[in-house]
Parts: C-alpha cells; sequence; structure tokens
C-alpha cells in the first residue's frame, strides 16, 4: 500500500526500507556521474515520501516530523543526495502551504508533492552566505507586480525548477532594507537556472544558479510574512533536515566499519578484537545515538508550529554534522588503504560528512549564533536567559506521581 494513499508510520517505515535497498544499489552510480536522477525522485514521490508533513486534505501535520526525520536518516545513510532533494521538495511545500496566497498554492503545492514540479529555496548569493543581509537581489513594485533583478547560487533544483521561492530586498539594495519572499515562475521572461561546479559531495545532487533580470512577478506571488522571517522559518526546517543527513552519515560509517571489523583479519585474527578499533567503534556509536537524539530533539520543537527553537535546531545541526565529519574519517581509518578507493561507499560518506557542516549556516556560525544568545541574555536578566532547564522543570519531571 503507498503512503500516497493512506496513512500508517509502520508502513511507511517499511516502504523507505525497500526503497532504501534498491537506492544503494544506484549510489554508486550516481556518485560516479554526478547526474540528477529523476526518476529515483519520482519514485520517492510517487511513496509520498514529499506528502509526509500533510494529513490527507493537504493541510499541514506537523506531528509528523519525527517520521520526517526517521525517513530522511535511513535514506541518507546509503544516498545523502536524493535525501536532500526529497527534502528540498518538501520544504517548498511546507512554505507554499504555511505562506502562500491561495492563487499560488492551487497552482504549485499538488504538484510538488506529487513530483511533478520541483521548486527552489533561494537565498544564498555569491556575495552573501551566511550573511544573508549582504543579499543584492531586489525586487521593486510597478504598479500590480514586482519586478525582479538579482542572482542566487547554490540552490537545490536551480537547472530543473518549475519555481523558485526567492528572498530579496524591497526597493533598496541597502543592508536593512526590508525584505519579501517571491514565489517566481521559472518561465518567465528573463527567469533563467542553470547547473553550477561540480560538487566532491552529495554528488548527483541538481544544484546551480537562478539569475533574474527584470523579472515580471505578480504581488499576489509574495509570501504572505515577512520575507527574512518567512525564509528562516523555512531554514530551520532545512537545517533540521541537514541534521538527519548527518545522523544518516554517522549511521553508514557504523553499519561499514562494524562489518570491516567483524570480517577483516590481520595477524591472525579480527581487527575488530584490537582494542583501538573497538574505541573507534564504541565512540562512532555514542556520536550516532547523541546525533540522533539531538535531532530528534529539534524536530519536536517544530512540530509546535512556531518554526522551532533556534538554539536545540543549531545545536543538532552543529554537533550532528561535526560528528558526522569526525567519525567518517575514523571509519575510513579502520577501511586502512581500502578506505581511500574512489567512490567506495565509505570514501562516499567522508566526502559527503563534509558538506554538511558547510551548508545551512556552517558549525562556525551556529557556534556563533548560541554563544552571541548566551552572552545577550546574560546581558538582559542576569543569568543567560534558559539555556538550562530551570529546577522546578527538573524536579517536576523526577519527583513521581502522587509523590
Amino acid at each position: 500500500m503507498s503512503i500516497a494513499t493512506a496513512f500508517a508510520p509502520e508502513q511507511v517505515l517499511a516502504d523507505v526500507e525497500h526503497f532504501a535497498t534498491k537506492l544503494a544499489e544506484r549510489a554508486e552510480i550516481m556518485d560516479r556521474n554526478a547526474k540528477f536522477d529523476k526518476q529515483i525522485l519520482d519514485e520517492g514521490a510517487a511513496l509520498g515520501l514529499v506528502k509526509l508533513i500533510f494529513d490527507e486534505n493537504l493541510d499541514l501535520d506537523l506531528s509528523r516530523m519525527p517520521l520526517v526525520h526517521d525517513v530522511t536518516e535511513r535514506i541518507a545513510s546509503v544516498c545523502p543526495p536524493v535525501a536532500m532533494e526529497l527534502g528540498v521538495m518538501r520544504l517548498v511545500a511546507y512554505l507554499l502551504s504555511r505562506y502562500a496566497a491561495p492563487a499560488v498554492k492551487e497552482r504549485w503545492l499538488q504538484p510538488t508533492i506529487e513530483g511533478r514540479a520541483y521548486g527552489s529555496f533561494a537565498l544564498t548569493e555569491q556575495q552573501a552566505g551566511t550573511d544573508l543581509r549582504g543579499m543584492l537581489t531586489v525586487a521593486r513594485r510597478d504598479g500590480d507586480n514586482y519586478i525582479l533583478s538579482g542572482q542566487k547560487c547554490w540552490v537545490g533544483f536551480a537547472p530543473v525548477a518549475s519555481y523558485a521561492i526567492v528572498l530579496c530586498k524591497l526597493e533598496s539594495t541597502d543592508r536593512d532594507a526590508p525584505t519579501i519572499a517571491l514565489v517566481v515562475d521559472m518561465s518567465s521572461k528573463g527567469a533563467a537556472g542553470e547547473p553550477g561546479p561540480e560538487l566532491s559531495g552529495f554528488r548527483g545532487l541538481t544544484n546551480g544558479t537562478l539569475r533574474f533580470d527584470n523579472v515580471v512577478v505578480p504581488a499576489g506571488n509574495a509570501l504572505q510574512v515577512d520575507g527574512f522571517a518567512g525564509m528562516m522559518d523555512g531554514l530551520n526546517m532545512a537545517r533540521i533536515d541537514a541534521a538527519s543527513y548527518a545522523c544518516g552519515l554517522l549511521r553508514g560509517a557504523l553499519e561499514v566499519s562494524v562489518e570491516r571489523a567483524a570480517t577483516r583479519t590481520a595477524f591472525g585474527k579480527r581487527i575488530g578484537d584490537l582494542p583501538s578499533i573497538q574505541i573507534k567503534l564504541g565512540r562512532m556509536r555514542a556520536a550516532y545515538h547523541t546525533a540522533r537524539e539531538l535531532a530528534m530533539r529539534a524536530t519536536e520543537t517544530y512540530m509546535q508550529g512556531t518554526g522551532g527553537d533556534q538554539d536545540i535546531i543549531s545545536i543538532a545541526k552543529m554537533t550532528a554534522s561535526d560528528l558526522a565529519r569526525e567519525h567518517t574519517d575514523q571509519a575510513m581509518q579502520i577501511f586502512g588503504a581500502s578506505g581511500l578507493i574512489a567512490y567506495s561507499r565509505v570514501e562516499r560518506l567522508h566526502r559527503d560528512a563534509k558538506a554538511t557542516q558547510i551548508f545551512d549556516g556552517t558549525s562556525e556560525i551556529h557556534e556563533t549564533m548560541l554563544g552571541r544568545r548566551l552572552v545577550n541574555a546574560f546581558a538582559k536578566d542576569g543569568h543567560g536567559g534558559s539555556y538550562m532547564p530551570s529546577w522546578k522543570t527538573v524536579q517536576a519531571a523526577e519527583t513521581p506521581t502522587g509523590a
């Protein structure tokens, strides 16, 4: 039974397991060729993997976010670029559902969920990545339309996008100019998408540049929210997904490392009997569970429908990606020279893990934001805000009922 027509978490996971098994057989080819695989995305959409955050009436149901993590982690453990592409499809569907005008939602939401249309989430510019306030893409009002000009880079689906949700400044390129987010039909005159540079990780992910040369966009295509706030809401979802990709990479690293340790012999015994290898595996297992728990905590905050807890999401994304990088490196060490074989699974895990430290906010910006908020909270209330649970909260959680 397809989860496109009926929803049961157990069936979802069973379908995803079958999907991941098939995907694992194609992952190396995708990595070698670095080619967009539309067929596999069609299969994922047909399973309902984009629809996971919606009920049967296509109303948002964020209570399914923990299930989204499980699905994303499993797919990322075998093929991270496909996990990310499905994540972007869910992300733009979320933004359309929550913030787009009815006519815009009616045009694009159903085709996106069914995989008949691809939408891009366009934030980054050549000189404005982490520093989004430095962006130069601008929309100027002209009667019932906006005239959009600018360029976005490192954009998922850019070469094949049917539409793009574009963050831009309004009327001015001044650093503190107000912002809007426009849903842009990529068939419009002056709009173009093209492939970007070939990447070392997440190969097969369709990625590139969007260009807008005086593109006419109906005013009704603006998301009904402050542009920066709405896109940050979406970015929080993307960051949770990024933590899930990293969890998948940790899971994959643990799987291949345990198998290697149990089957590779040296000096007449399994290398898994060596304390040095057991220590690596033990810490890898702890890292996976740590990352997973943090990612799940982030999904739970997002379920509330208010954009999630910024601190928890940053902690989850930063920690999971840093741990993935560390332990995919250890996996390569366990494999020795075999870990250096190009396009082998362990070598792919190693390359893909590095990418998770960079996109959706570098590890450095997350640690900086976390530290800045601590200092600002202390300056405001004298004790650093709510970065630790209060004594009353802890006491209530530990006190038996009826005590």
